[in-house]
């Protein structure tokens, strides 16, 4: 299981005393926490697509490129790429270039995303996300493929006459997760698509997917591609030297970041920090939270999994500080 670190750019205030970072510190946070997850020996930097909300990255080749000028060896992917609601031909053209400044380090993870109401902003039909996203990763897949140029047409797009896109990748096509898992039936699209499978960081318990994990590696195998059955998982997380420690410090930004995410997603629900931590996030001390990772990694088999650490407003001290006790002490576990 390889161990990774997502932000999704929340720029929230602090609970504990309602200040709240500029915009632009919050971004230069997220860029450290990407050349920090190198030194610390993460293998894989993700960050997060959101628009028109306090999601503050609409543009994740932008920052991660920032993280590619300083780092040479951590992998580099969005998470998720809002393919819907974007020009596949900017995306071939904005990607590719972070993948040449990185020297091949790019990945992506496509998705719909969560809020469907931006769609309109986008000219975009959110009751026709399904088939938007299937044309346009066909066309995203087609201009990244060897047989140039490209002449295309189709429902959600332009038209395109004999058009390369450039630059290229360093490999054509590059590494395309899918960001899903939410139904049975989103998986099985995974599936027949051939794509490796990311599953969201939504508050769900990782039991609630290990059926789902199942389904996609069985349709996967019968299809004659188990060697290209890539599973990725995410977690919430904090680890500090106790138990009680971590449960006190993680608390308020924890219970504000799932009230605030959630009135996003329209849910209304009364936060619950101890059914969080018991359940989709993870939080305590280093021999705690390995062996909640140890458990997820019975339970899905993940290839990759993200650790999101800078939330609802903690300080870029305290992020710092938790990524290096993890691994400090939570990674040797893991890797042994």
């Amino acid at each position: 299981m390889e161990l990774g670190i997502l932000s999704l750019g929340d720029h929230l205030p602090d609970p504990r005393d309602g200040r709240r970072v500029s915009q632009a510190d919050r971004l230069r946070a997220i860029v450290e926490s990407g050349v920090r997850a190198e030194e610390l020996g993460f293998g894989m930097a993700a960050i997060g697509e959101h628009h028109f909300n306090d999601y503050i990255v609409s543009a994740p080749p932008v920052v991660l490129a920032a993280i590619a000028e300083r780092t040479s060896r951590i992998r580099l992917s969005s998470a998720v790429t809002l393919l819907p609601m974007l020009d596949p031909v900017r995306v071939a053209e904005d990607f590719a270039t972070l993948d040449l400044l990185s020297g091949g380090r790019m990945e992506m993870v496509i998705g719909r995303g969560i809020s469907p109401d931006h769609y309109a902003a986008f000219g975009q039909d959110p009751g026709e996300a399904h088939a938007t996203l299937d044309e346009k990763l066909a066309l995203l897949t087609a201009l990244w493929s060897g047989d140039q140029p490209v002449t295309w047409s189709g429902r959600f797009r332009g038209p395109l006459d004999a058009v390369t896109v450039q630059p290229r990748p360093t490999r054509t096509p590059p590494r395309m997760w899918m960001g899903s898992g939410m139904s049975e039936e989103s998986v099985r699209r995974v599936a027949e698509k051939g794509m490796p499978l990311m599953l969201p960081s939504i508050f769900r318990r990782p039991e609630d997917y290990a059926g789902l994990v199942t389904l996609y590696r069985e349709i996967m195998a019968s299809s004659g591609k188990a060697d290209q059955a890539l599973v990725g998982c995410c977690s919430h997380l904090h680890v500090k030297p106790t138990s009680q420690g971590a449960t006190s410090d993680w608390r308020p930004h924890l219970v504000s970041y799932a009230d605030w995410a959630n009135r996003i997603r329209g849910v209304e629900m009364k936060i619950d920090f101890d059914r969080l931590v018991d359940g989709p996030a993870i939080c305590g001390s280093p021999a705690e939270v390995s062996e909640r990772l140890l458990a997820i990694g019975e339970l899905l088999r993940p290839d990759v999994h993200l650790s999101v650490f800078d939330i609802g407003g903690l300080p870029d001290a305290e992020v710092a500080r938790t990524m290096e006790l993890f691994a400090a002490e939570v990674m040797p576990k893991l890797r042994s």
